[in-house]
């Protein structure tokens, strides 16, 4: 029998003990542990193949509460910028957002957003899918509607205090069930006009090169939701006093708390916003291995906070040199137009490109916000200077600051399609494609519900507030916890030539809406 023999020693020095073993043991101790290195790597191998699928859906998922968490923002910031007789009606409205919009896009939205990527027949729109019914990838439908929901609730800025509930809901059906999916498919889909991850048409883009580049939304969300929201404050026109400089300093909103509270969270939410769609697009680093895509990730927090931060430092200096003091909301409207200049370019610019991104998009926040002014268009939440115009510069921007490195890095694609002009070119088209495409649908349905006489409130409710005549509520808590009752004065009493005088009083009585009305002769005693 063949033994195999080994020396030892206990005395690190002199090898003096032998031992020996069978072969046939030292066989079988050598076959066991070949199989359990057998087995453990296949273990390896099974842990590896299901971590490349489940971190994905967990980042995913993670982002997509985060997206979620800023309806909460929206909401608190929409609350401090109305007047208080219409807090209960904005919180109301938000609540319906995300209701409403989760309805709309698992039975249709979803569909026409990314139903049947696949072939040249759907560049327009997705098809198929009704309902979600596959539910392959519940984790993508879930991120993909708290985009949805964003883009519907920016509409309620510019109509706020003066829309009807049911013609709000309206439009929050049709934009979250059509407006914004087919803009999401033309960009974000493999098969769509616009978008830069076609896999369809032998795998290059419709626009020639790179196609349109709008990573987390510039575009495809805050366009969509600021340019509708500028077609339905235009068509159900502005607030009672509005035209009047003195009215209008009044209709300010009644809490700075709230507002700065909003802008908190959204910032915060924000990280998941951009950075959530390293896992959730057909991009270049998705291919390699399944951490590949955290450093984008990173650097995409890097660009948006710059981004961010330059735009609120902007606003600061803005506001003291042409207004005279420090504006708390003028410096949180440029924050919050910083966050939405970087939205699309965020992975593909450098973080210097992106702290000038955020100044300039600050600047063409109070630009438009002046000009809307001007020509007498009502934007409670400024959302269309905010969200609109500075969705459209952050489109642009990626024709003027992307880089080559980044973009083969994100998207794969290796060309001077930047210094040569054609990204340009690629982003303004998508640019003038989404502006008209919400403009005109959204006008269709603001104008239908007018010619139906359901879009706006009366005037005396407008007076009151919608708290009152639509939410039943009829006193609101002070400072000491006291109440007060609502009151609303609408009068005409300038002059004195003997013309007839009108005074208007509305309170509530015994959880009743009361009117008063008297008209006498004269001027005021």
């Amino acid at each position: 029998m063949v033994s195999t023999c080994f020396y030892a020693s206990e005395s690190q020095s002199n090898f003096d003990t032998r031992v020996c073993l069978n072969q046939m043991i030292v066989n079988k101790t050598n076959e066991t542990a070949n199989a359990v290195l057998l087995a453990t790597q296949d273990e390896f191998a099974s842990l590896d193949s299901g971590l490349h699928k489940a971190f994905p859906v967990m980042w995913i998922l993670i982002a997509s509460v985060l997206v979620f968490w800023m309806q909460v923002g929206f909401t608190m910031l929409e609350a401090g910028s109305v007047q208080i007789k219409n807090t209960n009606a904005i919180l109301f409205k938000n609540l319906m957002d995300a209701s409403l919009s989760a309805i709309c896009f698992y039975a249709l939205g979803s569909s026409f957003a990314s139903g049947h990527e696949g072939g040249d027949e759907y560049t327009f729109i997705g098809s198929g899918s009704w309902f979600y019914d596959s539910m392959q990838d519940p984790h993508l439908w879930f991120f993909n509607w708290t985009f949805a929901g964003t883009a519907a609730t920016i509409v309620s800025g510019s109509l706020a205090e003066r829309c009807r509930l049911e013609s709000y809901l309206v439009f929050t059906g049709v934009i979250t069930t059509f407006v914004y999916p087919v803009v999401a498919h033309w960009v974000w889909s493999q098969s769509g006009w616009l978008s830069a991850v076609v896999t369809v048409s032998n795998g290059e883009p419709y626009l020639r090169h790179n196609g349109f580049i709008d990573f987390a939304g510039s575009g495809v969300v805050h366009m969509v939701g600021g340019i509708s929201g500028l077609a339905g404050s235009i068509i159900v026109g502005p607030r009672k006093g509005f035209s009047d400089p003195k009215i209008r300093k009044t209709l300010k909103g009644q809490s700075d708390v709230l507002y700065s509270l909003g802008v908190g969270i959204l910032w915060m939410g924000w990280y998941g916003f951009n950075a959530g769609g390293v896992y959730a697009s057909d991009i270049a680093c998705a291919s390699e291995n399944v951490f590949s895509c955290l450093d984008l990730a990173a650097e995409i927090m890097v660009t948006t906070t710059l981004s961010t931060s330059c735009g609120a430092l902007t606003a600061i200096v803005v506001s003291r040199v042409f207004f005279g003091h420090y504006n708390l909301t003028h410096c949180l409207n440029g924050l919050l137009a910083g966050l939405v200049s970087i939205t699309g370019p965020c992975p593909v610019v450098n973080p210097p490109a992106a702290m000038l991104i955020g100044a300039i998009g600050s600047l063409i926040y109070f630009s438009a916000a002046h000009l809307l002014s001007r020509i007498g268009v009502d934007d409670p939440l400024s959302a269309f200077p905010i969200h609109g115009c500075c969705g459209m510069w952050g489109v642009l921007s990626v024709g003027i600051f992307a880089t080559r490195s980044n973009i083969r890095k994100v998207y794969g694609f290796d060309n001077n399609a930047v210094e040569s002009g054609n990204q340009f070119r690629n982003q303004l088209i998508g640019l003038l494609a989404i502006a008209s495409w919400s403009f005109v649908t959204s006008s269709v349905v603001f104008l239908s519900l007018r010619a139906a006489g359901i879009l706006r409130v009366d005037q005396e409710v407008e007076n009151t507030g919608l708290d009152v005549a639509v939410h039943g509520i009829t006193r609101y808590q002070t400072s000491h916890a006291q109440t007060r009752p609502v009151v609303s004065v609408d009068e005409n009493l300038e002059g004195t030539d003997g013309r007839k005088q009108d005074i208007r009083l509305s309170f509530i009585q015994d959880r009743k809406l009361v009117r008063l009305h008297q008209s006498f002769a004269g001027g005021r005693d």
